[in-house]
């Protein structure tokens, strides 16, 4: 699979359980796409930019110029193309499709279960 088959549950899927693959600039960018959406005061923008949590210097207003969905997209697919086989993708057994969480058993598409059957 390339990075143009990324179906929209994958980029979901990657985008919220492969944390450890993120830079820490990607990491700031999607503070700062989340906060930015809820609008922030004087005083907690400053706040974050002392934690570090928040950078407006020129490469990352860059980064996230183009908005949130934009930057997801673009960090899934650096994460796929450079940790293609590092990822722990939970599918379905049974149509390979990808579940909502790694810890998933039962898919979103074909309904099938795999529960571990207790007595």
């Amino acid at each position: 699979m390339n990075t143009n088959e990324l179906c929209p549950e994958l980029v979901d899927y990657i985008y919220d359980y492969a944390d450890k693959f993120k830079t820490e600039k990607e990491h700031i960018a999607h503070r700062m796409l989340i906060y930015a959406r809820k609008g922030m005061s004087a005083s907690a923008l400053n706040r974050m930019k002392s934690m570090g949590w928040y950078d407006d210097g020129e490469e990352m207003k860059a980064l996230v110029a183009d908005g949130y969905e934009v930057f997801k997209r673009k960090v899934v697919e650096r994460i796929y193309r450079e940790h293609r086989h590092e990822l722990n993708l939970n599918c379905c057994p049974e149509c390979g499709k990808i579940t909502r969480t790694p810890w998933a058993k039962q898919c979103r598409f074909c309904f099938h279960q795999w529960h571990a059957v207790r007595y």
